[in-house]
């Protein structure tokens, strides 16, 4: 019920809002009988008392004969009269004109507007916010205008420019395949430039879980080359260095590249932060860790692992960073798993020392015992896991 008197309150405000210009209109009209120049006689009079009482100089009487001189001619254009013609007709046309005018804001527009709105309006539909709506909005924007770039290119494979434009869409959109693609595309059509190589390997790098792949590793090398400041490529190898366990190196990487870049660098404080992590001591995340509660912990944990098989699987590794797979992998129960992974890194270690390596990570795991293989898993310490 308060919504509709709030609707109604708007209708007569709206109405209101017509009929009191007219009122004030009609009132600022031409007196009945009163030609266009009849008004222009009474302006000049007007004009001469103002100068008798000394309200206006000779300059200002000049200026508003002229404006009363222009104010005729302007009334008999609009007229089509002559200066000289009666306005009584017209005089006595104004009024009616009002007043069919007023007729129809009091009855026309509410005979309009209440129909439409019992018939289209939805009182009772919750409100929805506008940044939802605009966000709605905005993603079908973009849902659109991706097809059409699709369909563009899809016609002109040749239009390298389309797949550069598409790619950091794709990226956004967490489709990196499809980014990989494009970003691929466009090198093989527009040439290899510092940026499009360090795009490539970024594509290449997000694909696979944020592991800086062989190939990922090859394009930024070639970036590089044609521009060894470049300050992507600089970030992403320094990432590749700390996955392959040289966190020295990756940390001497990212102050290089500190040291060149710019005081107002915008990805210059995310450096940093990653820097300061780098460089904090080995043991600080087992640390972190063993903090946590108990579910967070084991998520963490898990997390952890999940990035050193992927690495290892990915890019492979040493004996030791496999021991240390291994070994995560029995403590969190997944026997099946590191039994896989052991055999994973005896097929790519071939040396002596690394197969001995391995089969003293296997015994010490319980995997196997002197004898053989053991079904029955005895896990080392926790601690073991969180191990950088």
């Amino acid at each position: 019920m308060a919504l509709h008197l709030i609707f109604l309150a708007m209708l007569v405000a709206a109405i209101l809002a017509v009929l009191l210009p007219l009122a004030r209109g009609a009132g600022r009209a031409r007196p009945a009988g009163l030609s266009a120049l009849d008004l222009h006689h009474l302006r000049l009079a007007e004009i001469a008392r103002d100068r008798e009482r000394g309200l206006l100089d000779a300059a200002s009487e000049a200026a508003a004969r002229n404006e009363a001189a222009r104010l005729l001619l302007r009334s008999v254009e609009a007229s089509g009269a002559t200066v000289s013609e009666p306005r009584n007709e017209l005089a006595r046309a104004a009024p009616w004109r009002g007043r069919i005018v007023a007729l129809v804001a009091l009855i026309g527009v509410p005979a309009l507007v209440l129909p439409l709105y019992a018939m289209m309006g939805s009182p009772g539909v919750p409100g929805r916010p506008f940044d939802a709506m605009r966000e709605s909005s905005a993603g079908g924007d973009l849902g659109t205008m991706i097809g059409r770039v699709e369909a563009h290119l899809a016609e002109h494979p040749e239009d390298g420019k389309g797949f550069e434009v598409l790619a950091p869409i794709y990226m956004r959109l967490g489709r990196f395949g499809d980014a990989l693609r494009a970003r691929a595309e466009a090198v093989r059509l527009l040439g290899e430039t510092p940026d499009r190589l360090a795009d490539l390997a970024e594509a290449r790098i997000a694909l696979a879980d944020g592991v800086v792949t062989r190939e990922a590793g090859a394009a930024l090398d070639k970036a590089l080359l044609l521009d060894p400041k470049h300050a992507k490529s600089r970030f992403l190898k320094a990432l590749g260095l700390e996955q392959d366990g040289r966190r020295e190196d990756a940390a001497t990487a990212l102050r290089a590249l500190l040291a060149d870049a710019p005081a107002d660098a915008p990805w210059r404080a995310g450096v940093e932060a990653h820097l300061a992590g780098l460089t904090q001591p080995e043991n600080a995340k087992a640390a972190a860790v063993a903090t946590l509660a108990p579910a967070a912990q084991a998520d963490a944990i898990r997390s952890m692992v999940a990035g050193l098989a992927a690495r290892l699987h990915q890019q492979g590794g040493s004996a030791q960073e496999w021991g240390r797979l291994v070994r995560s992998l029995t403590v969190l129960g997944e026997t099946d798993k590191a039994r896989a992974a052991l055999a994973e890194a005896r097929a790519a270690l071939l040396d002596e020392a690394s197969r001995t390596h391995l089969l003293q990570v296997a015994q010490a795991t319980g995997l196997e015992t002197a004898g053989g293989s053991n079904e029955n898993v005895a896990p080392p310490a926790a601690q073991e896991v969180a191990k950088p």
